[in-house]
């Protein structure tokens, strides 16, 4: 027996950890008692073990055992935590790897950083604080859709058999289910499982999405807020912004996304650390000086951050175009800059108002995942962070070089859907077979048919057009595809059977449309501004095509939907962020982390937080230039419309933050508000405009900002510092975004218009212009009464679908729980089974209609089974280190690909014209499927004695 007694460390706070080291070097099996004792007055940040204890551990090195004994010492020696192991255990650290999917360095043997952090943790991790961690946690995460139904079943066998969970007739009724590989463990490997997953729970995160993309522990050293970040990431919040806003009047849309912007600052940010010298001073021990030192992870994601502020485009843009522009108002006021600027300036930043609130559901809880972050943090882990030479599944590549190779892929292909072959972009080869058969045309049409077509595209731009493939969870992707593949067929339905006169019109168009067929021109109905009622007589009414009376039919059974099943599903969280608000209110410095004890929130503890008071004033000095906006120009806008947005906003936030974070799908009020302000003030579309603008901008700011707020949460960063440069990014995203629309309005050949060479047709323009004439001069109460009456019943038939949805997936099963306590395994099948359609994303999916078509989501449909179905399943590792790393670098290439080749070939028309891009619009799908002759009086619909 060799003793040896070692380990001396000391903790900030000068706390003394000894460690007694007993190895038997004669025995095969070859353990160590590990006895560690702690004293120190002051808690170290870093673990969360309760005091007084004594921990004596034993570990086998040849097989995966141990045994744990635990004294209490009383009140003896003032312990407050038990420290850090000074040296983990190989068996411990390879079976903590093993269990995180992680390979050792292929060079050396070694394991990263969160690794051993683990490893540590789960050897402080007693078997007691075990059962009662996962015990808690998988009651948190019963009905969560993110985590696996696999790991839900695993815990609760777990905790049965530890008697942590579970009870007699349960346990009973559970003897007689076939066994699983489970039940081939034998206690002790039943016993690490269990104190892996709390370690889990405790100390990460139990989603393997987020552990790809996180770390466990929060770098200290890494510089974080300085200038070049404000520098760099103002100059890429310009690029970006000019490049959204130039590009959103296109069909289909190029955008240059955050991810993308992340690869161009991650070379600017070496360059100014390798070319900058280190010229400063010093304040208070606080260095000040030119070169912070090395470009680290944080500063790259705070300026990544910046940019993701001009990831999409002021909403208030459309609003513009569509007053400014001939072809819609024409009113020449309102090209304005002043008008311009303070409506984006009000609708960008009333939302950042309410953001302090959404924290409380959208930021703090574990279970608010937000899926569409995740590939910004995996951007800025494979180019910053420490690249290990380790196998995967045959792979060996590093993040970063795969990151590359994808980006110079997509950057090259991209030309051919693009320019050189534009047939593999809209591949509609079905109606090539009959080019002027118009019904095949509707059916398999990508261009102005339904696009139910099994091989739609190659083009990777149409394929993440509608759904995100990758970072979307797999059960939201089916949901979409499933509900805009059904709703498809009722628009066929609706087409096909003439209902209000929609076989004159085309089958799936945003465009509004009179009487003979023709785009609607709102000037003929219009006597300064207002709707004139003699005039209207003489013209038409408006009239909407099959997908657009199902799109608005969805439109308007999706809210009070959303209500009733998100309140009956989320009533505890969102109960929860009233009474902390309520809380911060009246006491103003509560910590906004009371009660929170997950491994990010500990962390971010440390910082200053950002008070609710900041968020605040931001809202109210916003809610007063808002007055100023509505009475100085014609507008038609009184205030109280202004107070009726922010309520709005506030009953429906809550519930759209907690779907987004969990399902990674947006949903918005634009259409609520339009109905509203419809039946107040009918016939003024200036008004309906105006409240649809701040409607859905300050709803879709706020959720924007919290995602932001998220990612500094994920990442660890100080939560003041994103607060001051969100606010500064959103300043130049708009300022920059004002002045590309002026050069649009003016320059852009022929914009706005369906057979522009360059694809700017303006679909985002169009349905705002069409929605404001229907509901604002023509006004609901004509339509709902009159031009179509069924629409008024989407709203009671939302609600009863929402309701019929919560009984059936959560109501029936609680009530058969109580009734057969002995079924209960059965029951809970039955519950997962049918709580897999979520009606909120099924109905939010028949939004994508007009005029997109299905051939733009079912590319990505097949995507999206490859990576989160048999790539996440079978090679998990693989799909953690590669898959978030390839989707960036696709949009990456396409965006630049894109930029290149409009100013290079595009701009100039030098097109190509041979049969690979001529031959998707030769037939009647490309030019147009051609509508029946009109009645004989030269109009359909009724006589203008009897207009809605």
């Amino acid at each position: 027996m060799i003793v040896f007694l070692g380990a001396f460390s000391a903790c900030m706070s000068g706390e003394v950890d000894i460690g007694l080291y007993l190895a038997d070097s004669s025995s095969d099996l070859g353990f160590f008692v590990c006895i560690y004792i702690s004293i120190s007055p002051v808690d170290c940040t870093h673990s969360s073990h309760p005091p007084t204890m004594l921990r004596l551990k034993l570990f086998g090195k040849e097989k995966s055992s141990e045994e744990e004994v635990e004294t209490e010492i009383g009140e003896v020696l003032d312990v407050s935590d038990v420290p850090e192991i000074s040296e983990i255990p190989p068996d411990v650290t390879e079976y903590v790897a093993q269990q995180l999917g992680t390979p050792p360095n292929d060079v050396d043997g070694s394991y990263p950083a969160d690794v051993l952090f683990m490893a540590e943790k789960f050897l402080l991790m007693s078997e007691n604080e075990a059962i009662e961690i996962c015990t808690r946690n998988l009651k948190y995460h019963e009905f969560d859709p993110n985590f696996r139904d696999s790991h839900k079943d695993l815990l609760a066998e777990l905790l049965k058999s530890f008697n942590g969970s579970g009870d007699p007739d349960e346990a009973a009724s559970d003897e007689k289910d076939e066994k699983d590989e489970k039940d081939d463990l034998d206690p002790i490997q039943k016993s690490m499982l269990l104190r892996f997953w709390a370690t889990l729970f405790h100390w990460w995160s139990p989603y393997p999405e987020v552990r790809a993309v996180t770390d466990p522990f929060d770098d200290d050293s890494q510089t974080c807020l300085t200038w070049r970040v404000l520098l760099l990431g103002t100059i890429w919040v310009g690029v970006g912004a000019f490049v959204n806003q130039f590009f959103d009047p296109r069909l289909p849309a190029i955008t240059l996304s955050a991810s993308v912007c992340q690869l161009l600052l991650y070379p600017s940010g070496r360059l100014l650390q390798y070319c900058l010298p280190d010229w400063g001073f010093s304040i208070r021990g606080h260095r000040f000086t030119l070169n912070p030192g090395e470009w680290s992870q944080k500063e790259q994601l705070l300026a990544t951050v910046m940019v993701n502020c001009a990831n999409g485009t002021p909403y208030v843009a459309e609003n513009i175009f569509i007053q400014y522009m001939p072809m819609f108002y024409n009113q020449k006021w309102a090209g304005g800059f002043g008008y311009g600027f303070l409506l984006m300036l009000v609708t960008q930043f009333m939302g950042f108002g309410l953001a302090g609130l959404l924290r409380r559901v959208g930021v703090y809880p574990v279970m608010a995942m937000w899926p569409s972050i995740l590939p910004t943090l995996a951007v800025n882990k494979a180019l910053l962070a420490p690249n290990r030479k380790e196998s995967i599944n045959g792979w060996t590549i590093t993040r970063y070089h795969f990151f590359f190779l994808v980006f110079l892929a997509s950057f090259l292909y991209f030309w051919i859907p693009n320019y050189l072959w534009t047939a593999i972009s809209t591949w509609n080869w079905m109606t090539w077979i009959a080019p002027n058969n118009a019904d095949l045309a509707i059916v398999t049409g990508s261009i102005s048919g339904m696009g139910y077509n099994p091989i739609p595209t190659f083009d990777w731009n149409m394929m993440n057009m509608l759904i995100s493939p990758i970072l979307t969870p797999l059960y939201s992707s089916m949901n979409q595809y499933v509900g805009m593949f059904v709703s498809g067929l009722f628009i066929l339905a609706v087409f096909y059977t003439n209902n209000n006169y929609t076989k004159w019109l085309p089958i799936n168009d945003n465009t509004l449309y009179d009487n003979t067929g023709n785009p609607f021109d709102v000037t003929k109905i219009l006597t300064n501004f207002i709707f004139d009622e003699s005039k209207y007589k003489k013209y038409s009414p408006p009239y909407y095509s099959a997908a657009n009376l199902v799109l608005y039919g969805a439109f308007f059974a999706l809210y009070p939907m959303a209500f009733v099943y998100s309140v009956l599903c989320y009533w505890k969280q969102m109960g929860i962020a009233l009474r902390d608000t309520w809380l911060s209110l009246r006491y103003i410095h509560r910590s906004n982390y009371e009660g929170l004890d997950d491994a990010f929130s500990r962390i971010q503890k440390k910082h200053k937080e950002v008070p609710d008071w900041w968020f605040y004033a931001i809202l109210l000095i916003m809610f007063g230039l808002s007055i100023a906006l509505v009475e100085h120009w014609p507008t038609d806008t009184p205030v109280w419309v202004i107070v009726l947005c922010l309520g709005m906003c506030l009953v429906f936030l809550l519930p759209f933050t907690i779907f987004y974070s969990i399902s990674g799908v947006l949903l918005t009020l634009n259409v609520l508000g339009e109905l509203i302000i419809g039946y107040a003030l009918p016939g003024k579309f200036q008004a309906l405009n105006t409240t649809k603008a701040l409607m859905v901008q300050i709803a879709d700011q706020a959720m924007n900002y919290t995602t932001d707020q998220k990612t500094t949460h994920y990442a660890h960063l100080p939560p003041r510092s994103i607060f001051m440069i969100q606010l500064w990014a959103t300043l130049v995203n708009g300022l920059v975004c004002l002045g590309v629309l002026q050069f649009q309005m003016f320059s852009v050949k022929e914009i706005c218009t369906k057979h522009n060479s360059m694809k700017f047709s303006c679909p985002n323009e169009n349905t705002l212009f069409s929605a404001s004439v229907i509901w604002g001069v023509i006004g609901p109460k004509r339509i709902f009464d009159h031009q179509y009456p069924v629409l008024k019943w989407m709203f009671l038939l939302g609600a009863g679908v929402g309701l019929l949805f919560w009984a059936f997936q959560y109501g029936l099963p609680m009530v058969l729980v109580k009734r057969y306590p002995a079924s209960i395994k059965k029951i809970l099948r039955y519950q997962r089974i049918v709580s897999k359609a979520h009606p909120l994303i099924l109905c939010s999916a028949m939004l994508s209609w007009a005029p997109y078509n299905l051939s733009y989501m079912t590319g990505g449909f097949y995507l999206a089974i490859l990576f989160n179905w048999y790539l996440k399943t079978r090679y998990l590792e693989w799909w953690r280190k590669y898959a978030y790393v390839f989707s960036s670098g696709m949009d990456t290439g396409v965006a630049l690909s894109a930029i290149v080749i409009f100013f290079a070939v595009e701009y100039n028309d030098y097109g190509l014209s041979w049969w690979g891009n001529n031959v998707s619009s030769a037939g009647v799908d490309g030019q147009g499927i051609p509508i029946p002759p009109l009645p004989d009086v030269g109009y359909f619909g009724p006589g203008p004695d009897h207009y809605p």
